[in-house]
């Protein structure tokens, strides 16, 4: 019984992505971007977990949950010191 009941869950999230136009490449592009933005600055744990559904607006409600052992050190322009002119 429980695996009925995971296939069905697993069909309608397969018929939500389609709906929405999301196929498993975008899903995929998607988290690569985000893993690599996100590793840009921290130490990941695991990659980040990135959620994608419609809401009842037409819109679409993004998740994004990562967890980091570190923040890396990061320097802006802001943090230069100034040229003397």
């Amino acid at each position: 019984m429980r695996a009925s009941r995971e296939i069905a869950d697993r069909m309608k999230a397969i018929l939500a992505r389609d709906k929405m136009g999301i196929h498993a490449g975008f899903m995929s592009a998607l988290n690569g971007d985000v893993s690599r933005v996100f590793s840009d600055y921290f130490d990941l744990a695991a990659p980040p977990v990135v959620g994608v559904k419609p809401d009842d607006d037409g819109n679409y409600e993004i998740t994004v949950a990562a967890t980091a052992v570190r923040v890396k050190r990061f320097e802006t322009t802001c943090d230069l010191p100034k040229p003397d002119i």
